[in-house]
């Protein structure tokens, strides 16, 4: 049996790597040209938006 501390982490970074891969998808389809600029631009863009957006649905699910 998964330790219930690993399993919560597990999905925290499941979550955040499902948030990251839709963001960064939508960023390349609204950009014209993909440079390699562009792409790293955009990945940590996205990342940021994913940890907000994880942090904001814990803090609006515990209260």
């Amino acid at each position: 049996m998964a330790h219930p501390m690993a399993t919560r982490a597990l999905v925290a970074g499941g979550e955040l790597l499902a948030w990251w891969a839709a963001l960064t998808g939508l960023w390349i389809v609204l950009i014209s040209a993909v440079d390699a600029l562009e792409w790293v631009t955009g990945t940590l863009a996205a990342l940021l938006s994913a940890c907000a957006a994880c942090a904001a649905r814990r803090a609006s699910g515990r209260r």
